[in-house]
């Protein structure tokens, strides 16, 4: 390259600098003594320099190569960027952050500000059911596609209220999706962004159980999701003083004690609904909810035991969906 060429520093200044496009053609055709084609990564036509280069039959072959190419460019750009997503959210969901500082700042390169915390959302499918096709775009979210029908993401909670809509958009988009989902309660420090992520999964989990029934009860579920994040042993114990023996019971004996106490305890202390659903007899499920307090202690009819009866379900149903979660693929 001789003296009066342009150097390198002379193009990039002969863009900044407000001549365009065009000018920065013009630049690096003169530097490198050739015709130049710039290919934008955006919709138009490329630009040539000099203008003349290509001839006019040959124009239509550089504006579909030019767009090929551009295709190409954003496809490319927008699979790094799924791919980044997924190493967050697998990074979460294998445990607590290592380096909270490092997370935050991968949040920042993909345009979200996780330093305040964030909602996890979690959307699985149901065995057997195929996902619907929909866009499950998540503006201001950091969403990641995991497979097997699976999506988890991070709501950023940089402005909380905002932050609860967006959440609540996502969960209805992931619906309309076909998938079941679970939202965490917010997580106001990123450390603790693995929890929410837990949190959510086991929330979908539940609701894709075939026994799921948690309308009017996902804040007791979290709250026990919470207990058995930090310890496990408090959530086994509750379902041993509760549900075990009927449990074993009902092996022993080839009955259906918690089944009958389950759709009792759905159909809020009715005898005579519960009969009607099981298509039982009244007095064969009042047989059965005294068979339950003989053998748990607990009374069913009472608002105490009936509690604590059905706080020994949660617990047993959270047990079984976090050990279906932790079984390999």
């Amino acid at each position: 390259m001789s003296a009066s060429q342009p150097t390198p520093l002379a193009i990039v200044s002969s863009a900044v600098g407000g001549e365009g496009v065009e000018g920065l053609a013009r630049s690096a055709s003169e530097a490198l003594g050739h015709p130049v084609v710039v290919i934008l990564p955006t919709a138009g036509a490329p630009v040539v320099w000099p203008a003349d280069a290509v001839p006019p039959e040959l124009r239509d072959e550089l504006v579909a190569a030019a767009a090929a190419l551009t295709r190409l460019m954003r496809n490319g750009s927008a699979g790094e960027e799924a791919e980044a997503r997924r190493a967050v959210v697998e990074a979460l969901m294998a445990g607590p952050p290592a380096d909270v500082d490092g997370l935050v700042a991968q949040g920042r390169r993909l345009g979200v500000d996780l330093a305040a915390g964030a909602i996890a959302i979690c959307g699985r499918a149901r065995e057997g059911v195929d996902r619907a096709d929909g866009s499950l775009d998540g503006a201001g979210a950091v969403l990641a596609e995991l497979g097997t029908g699976s999506v988890v993401g991070l709501v950023p909670l940089s402005e909380e209220r905002a932050a609860e809509r967006e959440a609540t958009a996502l969960a209805e988009r992931l619906r309309s999706c076909g998938l079941e989902v679970g939202v965490s309660a917010p997580r106001r420090e990123p450390a603790l962004l693995h929890e929410a992520i837990r949190e959510a999964t086991l929330l979908a989990e539940l609701t894709c159980a075939p026994d799921a029934a948690q309308a009017g009860q996902e804040e007791t579920y979290r709250l026990l999701i919470g207990v058995l994040l930090r310890d496990r042993r408090e959530v086994e114990l509750l379902r041993t003083q509760t549900i075990s023996p009927l449990l074993a019971y009902d092996a022993e004996h080839d009955t259906e004690l918690l089944a009958t106490l389950e759709a009792f305890l759905v159909r809020h202390g009715s005898t005579t609904e519960t009969a009607e659903a099981m298509g039982l007899h009244r007095h064969t499920v009042g047989y059965r909810l005294s068979r339950i307090q003989e053998v748990s202690g607990l009374s069913p009819y009472e608002s105490d035991g009936r509690e604590r009866l059905s706080l020994g379900l949660k617990a047993a149903q959270i047990l079984a969906a976090d050990q279906r979660l932790s079984q390999p693929g």
